[in-house]
């Protein structure tokens, strides 16, 4: 998944002041960890599909994720952070590609899978998972901030996860291990500027208080087995500038394409 020519991999690393080094499991986590400060949010996404007509153009290059993070603290959807990630993976030496994920309907989610020696992890920034989860074969249960998150093997190369608060253990995705081309993906990324996922603002983050979520008027933070939320539609744009730290000037203007589109 190496990129021809890429300036991520060394505008990552200074953002986050990470230092070169072997593309080993300290390095792969160290990265994974620091790349979760980008938020999940499809403002940007919205932005550019009612105002770039020519849907080829609507994706944006890893650099463009990087330096939107780090001039307006926007981030992207699961198919721009997993193209950025894999991209400043590469280019640190890993061995990574693209695999697709079904949720409710197919191949409207991806991740990664990245090869260091014999071992194999999935790494999954557009569900802002703070480290790589290894693919052992076995069922895999790991801590995150927002609660427990368990990766089960299942049938065909692929693997379900699953999110667990308190008793309750919800199927959120199941994602095939093989990769898919470049081709594929790039398809299934155009075809995600249609999904009903863009017919509202959705953004999330990771933050002290645990995994802040907003869809609409909606915000909501969890933490372990805790939840609690609120309705912010008076203080819509103010909340989600406060929040995320992405301009009013963004915000509003993805707002006004979701009321032209819903009017």
């Amino acid at each position: 998944m190496r990129q021809k020519s890429s300036n991520a991999k060394t505008m990552f690393f200074e953002s986050f002041s990470i230092s070169p080094g072997d593309p080993d499991l300290e390095m792969l986590r160290l990265i994974v960890s620091d790349f979760t400060k980008l938020p999940y949010e499809n403002l940007t996404k919205i932005i550019a599909k009612y105002s770039i007509d020519d849907s080829s153009l609507r994706m944006r290059s890893p650099e463009q994720v990087i330096e939107g993070f780090t001039e307006n603290s926007t981030g992207g959807t699961c198919f721009s952070l997993t193209w950025c990630l894999g991209s400043i993976l590469a280019d640190s030496g890993f061995r990574c590609y693209p695999v697709m994920a079904d949720m409710k309907r197919a191949n409207i989610h991806c991740a990664l899978v990245v090869h260091i020696g014999e071992r194999s992890f999935i790494a999954d920034p557009g569900y802002l998972l703070g480290e790589p989860i290894e693919l052992t074969g076995s069922p895999v249960l790991i801590d995150t901030s927002f609660g427990k998150v368990e990766l089960r093997p299942g049938g065909s190369a692929s693997c379900d996860l699953y999110t667990i608060t308190g008793s309750e253990r919800k199927w959120r995705y199941r994602v095939r291990t093989f990769p898919v081309s470049r081709g594929l993906f790039f398809k299934y990324w155009q075809e995600s500027f249609s999904l009903p996922t863009m017919n509202s603002l959705q953004l999330t983050r990771l933050t002290d208080k645990g995994h802040l979520y907003i869809k609409d008027h909606h915000l909501r933070y969890r933490s372990g087995d805790r939840k609690t939320g609120e309705d912010i539609g008076q203080d819509l744009h103010s909340r989600i500038e406060m929040e995320f730290g992405i301009p009013r000037e963004i915000i509003t203007r993805a707002h006004k394409y979701i009321d032209m589109r819903r009017d």
